[in-house]
């Protein structure tokens, strides 16, 4: 699979799931990403960028938009992959 990072034109708040159905087997950088009730776990936010194996990229990129927009603006941030659970470790670079 060749790397490449896709700039979102536009971007809206999506909720997770509309987040896996658009972007399955991708990674995706987050924005204003609001949490659950409970606060257990991510209930959507703004896909910025998508990317194929660019995690370094994605990193990059992710660092830019800390230094340059208002925290306020961008709420929480998060480089997700979207796919297999277990495809999680791989593709945030974990040893597990």
């Amino acid at each position: 699979m060749d790397k490449k990072v896709i700039k979102i034109d536009n971007p809206t708040y999506m909720t997770q799931d509309e987040i896996r159905k658009k972007f399955w087997n991708h990674q995706v950088l987050l924005t204003n990403m609001q949490m659950t009730p409970m606060q257990d776990t991510w209930a959507g936010g703004i896909v910025r960028y998508y990317a194929t194996e660019s995690m370094d990229e994605l990193y990059a990129i992710l660092g830019e938009i800390r230094r340059t927009e208002d925290d306020d603006a961008i709420g929480g941030c998060s480089i997700r992959y979207i796919g297999n659970i277990y495809m999680n470790l791989y593709a945030a670079g974990g040893d597990e």
